[in-house]
């Protein structure tokens, strides 16, 4: 086990502690380039790589969709976090150069159907 490994699992462990269940090193297998692919997104979070698996295989296990047959909707999470994170900040960019346009009231209006339409997609009565 590298260093990096080892430092990974010592500050996980730290928290089990704190909670009275102890946590026990397990094995699991990853390639070079998946164990990659995990510090990449546990930099993406600022996670240590081991909390990053722990927290997500957790989240999956704990799903209710994970048990039984069929596929683990949580799986889709990530991705949607990242779409709404571009949209996000697109639409932000936008807004700010419509705003700079002196086009306040087609935001106001955009920002209202908006709103609307996700009122309709919780099922909201209208006001």
């Amino acid at each position: 086990m590298s260093e990096e490994v080892r430092n990974e699992a010592a500050a996980g462990e730290n928290a089990a502690d704190k909670s009275g269940d102890a946590r026990k090193t397990r094995g699991i297998r990853f390639s070079e380039s998946e164990w990659e692919e995990v510090k990449k997104a546990a930099a993406a979070h600022e996670m240590p790589a081991a909390e990053f698996v722990r927290e997500r295989i957790l989240e999956l296990a704990r799903a209710p969709e994970s048990v039984g047959p069929g596929p683990v909707g949580g799986s889709m999470g990530p991705l949607i976090e990242r779409m709404f994170r571009y949209t996000w900040f697109l639409a932000t960019e936008r807004r700010d150069a419509m705003a700079r346009e002196g086009r306040e009231d087609e935001v106001d209006k955009l920002v209202a159907e908006a709103r609307a339409f996700q009122k309709s997609l919780r099922g909201d009565a209208a006001d």
